[in-house]
């Protein structure tokens, strides 16, 4: 696949996360409900995006720490094993 082509598809899901955003926010904003109501409504589309933001950040830490504690074990037994050769010589 060339470089193009993968930086075509970016720009696109980029671009479709961005068109549908702007779409959502509209459609919000020229509903026809009461200021009291669309302000109800906006802060419980914030509270869900925010709550399922953090998992998703709660998720990623997790995997991170997995994957340093692995990198940190496969450093240290690479660095034995380097000085099992140099004993050896």
């Amino acid at each position: 696949m060339s470089r193009n082509h993968v930086k075509g598809k970016k720009c696109f899901a980029v671009g479709a996360l961005f068109g549908g955003l702007v779409g959502g926010i509209t459609a919000l904003l020229l509903a026809p409900k009461t200021g009291a109501k669309m302000r109800k409504e906006l802060a419980k589309k914030y509270c869900s995006v925010s709550d399922k933001t953090c998992e998703l950040i709660e998720g990623v830490c997790s995997h991170t720490s997995e994957w340093f504690e692995k990198a940190k074990d496969l450093a240290c037994d690479a660095k034995e094993a380097a000085c099992k050769l140099c004993r050896k010589d």
